[in-house]
Formats: structure tokens, C-alpha cells, sequence
């Protein structure tokens, strides 16, 4: 979900589009001849690691620049854009909303430039080491699969949208259930790629292996997803599987009486969001889904990741209020597209809020001189972007109050993002208010956000984790939906 640190690199947990790449207008102007072949570099900033690789697509041959970030769960995020002319490189990381513009010494050993986010850039020095070994992920899916698997494209209603997805549909001769796969918060691809792992591939295997079709799509304007996501809310991505149930609906193959949603993080809470509009929505599945208010999972994300950093409780207690007013603030303009109302209204909340600081608090906070005023904006544009804005307005009663259709939801012990208590504590009022008779909620122990086996289920493991899931949520899963979902 959704974070309000504000480090170099924002982690993928937000779709919010500040900096627009003008620079950059589409450019792809890659020269093999004359940049560095497989090579390795690496970076420090802000206490995190950075690390670039740049190499060669194994099916097209182009090159290809990904980066790492492990403190992030960050993996092998490919540049969507590359530059290179002489000495000189330019990247853009589209999921990040991230630019790099740099060039290489002499040797080719330093590359140094500005990287750029959010409207702020710092400088940064990758130096060139020697290249690590790929990272292990046994349950990445290998052929030959005893399903058969398609590349679909399908639109919305009125064709502005394009969506590209994956089905794979047991062998079967009779009409199969199917389930939509919906990612969690950032730009994700269909097989929600992180930290190395392609989850929703080894979902989708698992469950077509046991009879059961899998639909998962690209985000909008990622992969073959077309769709604007400037002013886009988890509102919008509900709409959009939607757009999937309808495309199913249409296949011969599938069982329409049978098509039910699967959410991770955020994908969670959209899943909620899209059957309460829909008779056509089976069931649900929750994995580490939203059951309490989104201000509630901000807050608690800010605190619990303040005191890990070992920040003071006066820090603590004054941030917050700062947080939970910006926030009630932002919960009185309901028109996400226009802050012409909501731009002043802040700048005078925050006129006051400055007032009643203690001048050593906000130096040892960055809050005075021009660092402060960027500090300052880059909350701003955090919280009041039209995703924020909406995820902690949204109140599970509105949807999960609603839903009768068969629900499991499930969160691991260990998840540092999706706290397990409050939320199935959430799933299990909301869905007993709404006399739901066919829910489960279940703790899963030992599990991180991913759902796999942790040591302390910080986003800094995910990476080091060979296991992508753990096979036995993959087993309840199936379970499940072969008991409900036929």
C-alpha cells in the first residue's frame, strides 16, 4: 500500500504522476555499438542501495537497463526509456515516475548525474563492480503447461482503453471457473512483477493446473494497457475489472456463473469496489486486503516505519498531526481533478500548523529554509493526489457492508504493510454486519505482504527470499475456490 516516506525512491506503492518527462517526449535512441555491454553498477543514497544492470533482452536483443533497490523490494525495474548519445545517459523509470540523465568518465568505470523525482533531483554516482549471479525464484513457471495459455487484448465500452492480459484456460471439455487477478498499488505488469518475483505467473500456473482459468492484465499504461492514470483512483481500477468480467462473460470457454475476483494489497480493496457494482462477480479472494479506513492504514504505515527508524514519539505525535489534518483537509474536496480550492486551503492549514512548532522541532525535521518549502510540496503532492486522496477517504463499510457472494481473506503474520489484526478483524464485522454466510479469514503465520516465509517481513527481504508464495496459501486458495467457485 501506499507509503508516506519521502526517500530518493518512493517504493512502487503509489500511482500518484507528478513529474512529467518532457526530456524525455517518447525518445528511444539506444546505441549498442557504444554502450557498455553486461555490466553492473552501484550506488548509495539516503541509506538505500542502488544498483543498475545493463544488458541484453534475451528475446528482442536490445538492450536492456534495469534497477534494484532492495530496502524497497525493488528488483529489476526496466527503464522504460533509454537514452544514449557519446558519454551521456538518459533513463526514465515509468513506474516510478523517476529520471536519471548522467554520463560515463573516461573508462567507463563512473557514471554520474542527477536523478529525478517527484520535481526534486540529487545528485548520484554509480560506480561499475563485477556482475552478481541472477537471483533464484524455483517456482517461477517453466513449460511445457499442461493448460493452454493466450495473449488477449480487449477494450472498455467506449474503446479509450485497451487492456492486454494473459488467459490461461485448463484443458477441459466443459465450461471452467475463472478468476481475475488484480494487482496491488504502483504500476505493476499482469504478473504483478516484484522484488524479483512474478506472483500472479505462479498464482495463475497453480490454479490452471487445477482446473481453473486465469485472467491477469496489465495495468493501465503499462505493458499492452493503454489509459490515462494521472487522475486515475482505485475507483477507476475497479471500472477496469470490470471491463474484465465482461470480456470473460463473452467467452464460450468460461463458466459465467463462476468468475470471481483475487486482489493482492490494494487489489484487495478494488476487488470489494467492483463486485458491489456487479451481479456477475462470484466470489472474492483477499490477500492481504483492505478492512479498515485507508487514513487508518496511512497513519499506522507512518508510525509503525518511524519507530523502526527509531524517530522520536515527540517526532512521532507531531508528524501525525500533521498527517491526520492534511489528510481530513484533503477528505472535504471531493472533485479529485481540481485543487484550485484545495491549493490555498493547505497552504493556509500549514501556515498554522508551522506556527505552533517548536523552532528546534522543525529545523531537526527539514521544515525551515528552501529544503523545508520542497519537503514541504513533496507532501503536498503526496497526499492530494487524486489516488491518495481516494484510498484514504475509502471505507471498507461502503463495499464490504454490501457483500454477500462468498469471501476469503487472507494476511500474513508478518505483513509490515497490511497489518493482519485490525484488518481481518475489519473483513470479519464488515462481512457478519452484511450477513455474509460464506467468509473465512485466516492468519497466516509466519508470512510477509508477499505471503512468503519471513524472517521479519520488512520489504528489504523480499528480494532475498527465493520462495515468491508459499505453497500452502496457494493450496487454500485452490481449495476455496474449487468449494465455491463450481
Amino acid at each position: 500500500m501506499c507509503t508516506l516516506g519521502l526517500p530518493i525512491i518512493t517504493m512502487n506503492l503509489n500511482r500518484t504522476l507528478i513529474f512529467l518527462y518532457l526530456l524525455f517526449a517518447g525518445i528511444y535512441n539506444l546505441s549498442a555499438q557504444t554502450l557498455p555491454a553486461k555490466t553492473t553498477w552501484e550506488a548509495q543514497s539516503m541509506g538505500l542501495n542502488l544498483t543498475l544492470h545493463i544488458g541484453e533482452d534475451s528475446l528482442t536483443k536490445e538492450k536492456r537497463i534495469t534497477l534494484d533497490v532492495p530496502q524497497q523490494a525493488i528488483i529489476n525495474l526496466k527503464a522504460s526509456i533509454i537514452n544514449f548519445s557519446g558519454d551521456s545517459l538518459r533513463l526514465f523509470f515509468k513506474t516510478m515516475q523517476s529520471n536519471y540523465i548522467a554520463k560515463f568518465n573516461t573508462d567507463k568505470t563512473e557514471l554520474s548525474g542527477n536523478w529525478g523525482q517527484n520535481g526534486v533531483y540529487e545528485l548520484l554516482k554509480f560506480k561499475r563492480v563485477a556482475t552478481k549471479p541472477e537471483l533464484k525464484r524455483p517456482q517461477t513457471p517453466k513449460p511445457p503447461f499442461p493448460y493452454s495459455e493466450e495473449n488477449v487484448l480487449y477494450y472498455n465500452k467506449d474503446k479509450s482503453i485497451r487492456y492486454g492480459a494473459t488467459l490461461t484456460i485448463p484443458k477441459s471439455e466443459k465450461k471452467v471457473p475463472a478468476v481475475i487477478l488484480i494487482t496491488g498499488s504502483g504500476l505493476q505488469d499482469r504478473d504483478e512483477s516484484l522484488a524479483g518475483h512474478q506472483p500472479f505467473w505462479v498464482i495463475a500456473d497453480h490454479l490452471s493446473r487445477n482446473g481453473i482459468a486465469v485472467l491477469r492484465v496489465d495495468d493501465r499504461s503499462i505493458g499492452e494497457t493503454t489509459g490515462n492514470i494521472i487522475n486515475a483512483t482505485s475507483a477507476d481500477f475497479a471500472n477496469d475489472v470490470l471491463v474484465g468480467v465482461n470480456y470473460l462473460k463473452n467467452r464460450a470457454d468460461i463458466d459465467v456463473k463462476h468468475i470471481g475476483l483475487l486482489g493482492h494489497s490494494e487489489g484487495g480493496m478494488i476487488a470489494p469496489i467492483a463486485a458491489v457494482q456487479s451481479k456477475d462477480v462470484a466470489f472474492i479472494i483477499c490477500l492481504a486486503g483492505v478492512g479498515i479506513k485507508g487514513e487508518d492504514i496511512t497513519i499506522k504505515q507512518f508510525s509503525d516505519g518511524s519507530r523502526k527508524a527509531h524517530l522520536s514519539e515527540e517526532y512521532i505525535t507531531r508528524m501525525t498531526a500533521l498527517f491526520s489534518g492534511m489528510i481530513n483537509l484533503a477528505n472535504q474536496y471531493t472533485n479529485y481533478t481540481d485543487d484550485s480550492e484545495l491549493k490555498p486551503a493547505f497552504a493556509k492549514f500549514m501556515e498554522a500548523w508551522l506556527k505552533q512548532q517548536p523552532v528546534q522541532f522543525l529545523n531537526d525535521a527539514g521544515f525551515q529554509g528552501e529544503n523545508g518549502k520542497n519537503y514541504i510540496n513533496q507532501l503536498a503532492g503526496n497526499i492530494y493526489s487524486p489516488w491518495e486522496r481516494y484510498f484514504n477517504a475509502y471505507d471498507p463499510a461502503t463495499t464490504l457492508g454490501k457483500i454477500t457472494i462468498p469471501v476469503l481473506a487472507l494476511n500474513g503474520s508478518k505483513d509490515t504493510q497490511v497489518s493482519a489484526k485490525e484488518n481481518l478483524a475489519g473483513f470479519d464485522s464488515l462481512l457478519t454486519s452484511a450477513g455474509n454466510k460464506h467468509f473465512k479469514t485466516m492468519v497466516m503465520p509466519g508470512l510477509n505482504h508477499l505471503f512468503q516465509h519471513a524472517g521479519t517481513g520488512e520489504t528489504n527481504e523480499y528480494a532475498k527470499i527465493e520462495e515468491t508464495i508459499s505453497p500452502e496459501v496457494l493450496d487454500i486458495i485452490t481449495k476455496w475456490i474449487q468449494k465455491y467457485g463450481r
